[in-house]
């Protein structure tokens, strides 16, 4: 059998996976597994959600600017607490350490092969 050496751009793919499993598998030892940290996600969303949808509604009815602040009260002190602690450094959050054009490029990605998957399966 005939031996295959890769590409340098091969081996350099085949390095890049093998840093990512790394890094998968020091989170899940570290951290969680993959569904605590699914859960951990799914609370994040639905907290915001929450939030938001009853800030956006408190915010439609509001004629004055008293009306917003009170609109926004409910989750202010979470939202200070929550700020103070990203901006001195005691809560991290990984799209900091990845940095936002690359978080945010993974996710217009990610979104649009979703997208894509479901928009070719319609019609089954």
């Amino acid at each position: 059998m005939e031996e295959v050496i890769p590409t340098e751009e091969e081996l350099k793919v085949i390095q890049q996976d093998n840093a990512k499993h790394m890094i998968r598998g020091r989170i899940q030892a570290n951290v969680g597994d993959p569904e605590t940290l699914l859960g951990t996600t799914a609370d994040a969303v639905q907290l915001l959600l929450f939030g938001f949808t009853g800030l956006i509604a408190k915010l439609h009815t509001a004629n004055s600017l008293a009306e917003v602040r009170e609109a926004a009260a409910p989750f202010s002190e979470l939202a200070e607490g929550f700020q103070n602690k990203v901006s001195s450094g005691e809560v991290k959050l990984p799209f900091q350490i990845k940095g936002l054009s690359s978080v945010v490029e993974d996710i217009e990605k990610r979104a649009t092969a979703v997208a894509v998957v479901l928009e070719n399966s319609s019609g089954e």
